[in-house]
């Protein structure tokens, strides 16, 4: 008799289940737009991961669609989540191609790295990346409304490479190897860097123009 109840529970248990996936399936564009914004709001962006998934995998043609993959670049920059702001990065390209949607995403992904870098003078690639970016985007919206910012970047990622440079060039001095320390200072970046007259690089120096 136990048994039996205990299978009638379980069986009970598994229709609400079923029940609950089937009403989680087949809602509206608005419903997982709604939900996502929320989850967002709360600052849950596993869960609005999956609200927006479900929203992209329902509705691809949804109008929200463009507005949502914005959401998520900027709610996984501002929870410092910068891979996964990439990845929403690469998914607007894909999906929105305009000259004036390219432009928007470059600086953002220019800002996400220059965001990344807690420790400029270790971090060398995506410092050397970051860089690059800017460089690339100087070239290519040489007209943009977000040019001063991206240099204003590029001026602070320039000042972490010398700073860089110069105690790479110290310790190769302390090594005894002149022939490095000569290539290090080689760099035309150092022909205008002062060192009395900057202060080095911290995690302020690089996250203060957006916080």
């Amino acid at each position: 008799m136990i048994l039996k109840k205990e299978v009638v529970i379980i069986s009970l248990v598994i229709f609400i289940q079923g029940c609950s996936e089937k009403e989680l399936t087949n809602q509206s564009d608005r419903f997982w737009y709604n939900e996502m914004v929320k989850t967002v709001e709360l600052r849950d962006l596993d869960r609005a991961d999956e609200n927006f998934l479900s929203l992209e995998t329902e509705h691809i043609k949804s109008p929200l669609l463009k507005t949502a993959t914005m959401i998520m670049i900027n709610a996984h920059i501002r929870g410092e989540n910068y891979i996964l702001a990439g990845y929403y990065m690469d998914k607007y390209n894909s999906y929105f191609s305009s000259r004036e949607d390219r432009e928007y995403i470059a600086y953002l992904r220019i800002k996400s790295k220059y965001l990344s870098l807690y420790r400029p003078l270790r971090d060398q690639k995506l410092l050397l990346d970051a860089i690059e970016l800017v460089e690339n985007y100087k070239h290519d919206y040489f007209d943009s409304k977000y040019l001063p910012l991206v240099k204003t970047m590029g001026t602070n990622l320039i000042l972490s490479k010398s700073s860089l440079n110069l105690l790479t060039a110290d310790l190769y001095k302390r090594l005894d190897k002149p022939e490095a320390v000569k290539y290090v200072l080689n760099d035309k970046d150092l022909n205008w860097f002062d060192e009395n007259k900057t202060k080095k690089p911290n995690i302020s120096f690089f996250r203060a123009l957006f916080e």
